[in-house]
């Protein structure tokens, strides 16, 4: 028994760090995620009464946020960002959050939590984004991918043909996620063990 305490001690342990690394944001790109980054187009930092409005899919029973491709200018730590989630066909408001414009690092894909809506798998949700406190030069730029998709994104008001460059963020347990790091924790420890009796 005392011989085969490690031994359950370590696959223990190893299950327990697996499932802590299990419980991750799992994201959903609406954007064609293969496309080269330099194609995006800059739509810069919205003024006071403008928005970007896209369309989606939610693709899980619950929603938590957005990460959204940003970048900083100026004075951009006085910025706020708002976002406000709808409902497509009824046009209610399901949630609303706001992300301070100090927080947001350049040219980074950074996560905007929002409130938790429920019960959303495969409805169609209306992302809407505005800024407060910024000028032409200060705030928080964010961008869009061109493609030939028009009517689900709106920018500044205008209908554009493309897609905000955004995924959507569930935080919960990710089945896959768990099983591929323990079956990595796994394998490097018997490897370990092969060769402690290889050596011994």
């Amino acid at each position: 028994m005392k011989k085969r305490l490690p031994v359950i001690i370590g696959i223990v342990l190893t299950i327990v760090i697996a499932f802590l690394y299990g419980n991750t944001k799992k994201t959903h790109g609406i954007y064609d995620n293969n496309v080269n980054t330099a194609v995006y187009s800059g739509i810069g930092v919205l003024a006071e009464g403008e928005t970007v409005t896209q369309t989606f899919i939610c693709q899980e029973d619950k929603l938590d946020g957005f990460s959204i491709k940003s970048d900083v200018s100026g004075n951009y730590g006085a910025a706020t960002v708002f976002l406000k989630v709808m409902n497509a066909e009824t046009g209610e408001v399901l949630t609303e959050g706001q992300e301070s414009g100090g927080n947001v690092k350049a040219r980074k894909l950074h996560y905007y939590k929002v409130p938790t809506i429920s019960d959303c798998k495969g409805k169609t949700l209306i992302l809407q984004v505005s800024e407060s406190n910024t000028t032409a030069t200060d705030g928080v730029s964010l961008y869009y991918q061109p493609s030939s998709e028009t009517g689900k994104l709106l920018v500044k008001n205008s209908s554009v043909s493309g897609t905000f460059v955004m995924k959507t963020v569930t935080e919960r347990f990710d089945l896959e996620t768990f099983a591929v790091m323990l079956f990595s924790e796994w394998f490097i420890w018997g490897f370990l063990w092969f060769l402690y009796r290889l050596f011994k």
